[in-house]
């Protein structure tokens, strides 16, 4: 039985191309998941559009994937949430390839509001790297980053792809016995008794067990600025963040996401994934 969750594509008829199909497209011709293509009428003509998602469809139908096509118009956000509602489980893959730079900053940009409104999958697609064969997921070592980490887990499964959960250390702030601990030893966390330490073992196990070729990698310091070094200099083609960010959390007012941080710096495929922020200090 296959354990991923259907597709949801998102794409806007006013764009030259379409890297989220692209991209959907070949990870449903793998994962053999239902797709829908959800097509976005916009200003100007949608033979392009119309064009691309019909051979797409035509593919996967040859290889016995379900998928169908709906068209909307007006805002994508509200078109995707209206959709999600009938397929609760999919996962989201969307493009701001084309958006202005400036929005992908914005505390309330398109990216932060699906963040919020969502705790199925965003699988949001700039460049095309296609197949990941090397998969980095960062993990804040709690229970907020177990639905991402898991998911990604099955991907690289899938794909065929090496994975790798990195663990940032950040100076500490708040002097407490755990904190030292971390910080002391953090070249060698995965031999402490911390919840951590215990929380990287168990990802790495589920890797094992789906026999996918995983290892941690732990860096010490600010931790958007060692995701961010981590990704740029390790070779990456997919990167897994999860997220506590909430439409409901009044956090959100006040505390930078650092998934959508990196998210609006790094233009490799960024698959997000909400988690429960019960007993979670990161973004």
């Amino acid at each position: 039985m296959n354990d991923l969750p259907p597709l949801l594509i998102a794409l806007q008829s006013s764009h030259p191309s379409f890297p989220a199909l692209e991209y959907g497209e070949n990870l449903a011709k793998v994962l053999r998941t239902p797709v829908r293509l959800l097509c976005m009428r916009q200003a100007g003509s949608s033979a392009l559009l119309e064009e691309q998602v019909q051979r797409s469809a035509l593919a996967l139908k040859e290889l016995d994937v379900l998928v169908d096509i709906r068209w909307a118009d007006g805002d994508l956000v509200k078109a995707v949430l209206r959709e999600v509602n009938q397929m609760p489980e999919a996962m989201l893959v969307i493009s701001d390839k084309y958006r202005p730079i400036w929005r992908r900053w914005v505390r309330f940009g398109r990216f932060r509001r699906l963040q919020a409104s969502l705790t199925s999958p965003i699988l949001r697609v700039r460049e095309v790297c296609w197949p990941p064969q090397n998969i980095i997921v960062c993990s804040g070592g709690l229970p907020y980053t177990i639905p991402v980490e898991r998911l990604a887990v099955r991907l690289a499964r899938s794909v065929g792809a090496r994975l790798t959960f990195l663990h940032v250390v950040e100076p500490i702030t708040l002097d407490y016995p755990l904190a030292r601990e971390i910080h002391s030893h953090w070249e060698h966390l995965l031999q402490t008794d911390t919840p951590q330490a215990r929380h990287l073992k168990q990802a790495l196990d589920f890797a094992e067990r789906l026999g996918v070729e995983a290892r941690v990698v732990v860096r010490h310091g600010l931790i958007l600025h060692e995701i961010l070094d981590e990704i740029r200099s390790g070779g990456y083609d997919l990167v897994g963040m999860g997220s506590t960010y909430s439409s409901t959390s009044l956090s959100r007012l006040f505390r930078p996401d650092v998934t959508a941080l990196v998210s609006a710096a790094v233009d490799c495929p960024l698959l997000s994934q909400r988690g429960p922020a019960e007993n979670s200090d990161a973004g």
